[in-house]
């Protein structure tokens, strides 16, 4: 079985030692996160998909607006993961971090 590695991710920066996981689980929220990353993309993949096929052939739709998510689902994960640290961690950035040590 082959495994990926997208869920890995580095647990302190390198550079200044800094402890990325802030609690335990704190990371389990980037999957609402990475849900509205995919919901979006099927909306904006969807309606071109929608107006070039028509209403009757869903099955091109889906088969138009699936491989995307599929693509994109290490991306989202990831990305997500970023996001939520910035946004409601309490970390701050110090551009002297990687000079103190």
């Amino acid at each position: 079985m082959v495994h990926w590695k997208y869920d890995k991710m580095i647990k302190k920066c390198g550079c200044c030692n800094l402890n990325y996981e802030i609690e335990p689980g704190f990371f389990t929220g980037g999957m609402y996160v990475s849900y509205v990353f995919i919901v979006a993309e099927l909306v904006n993949a969807g309606i071109p998909a929608f107006i070039i096929f028509g209403e009757e052939d869903r099955g091109a739709i889906i088969a138009a607006t699936l491989p995307l998510v599929i693509l994109l689902f290490t991306f989202n994960y990831r990305y997500a993961r970023s996001l939520l640290l910035h946004i409601l961690s309490p970390i701050k950035y110090d551009k002297s971090a990687g000079t103190k040590y």
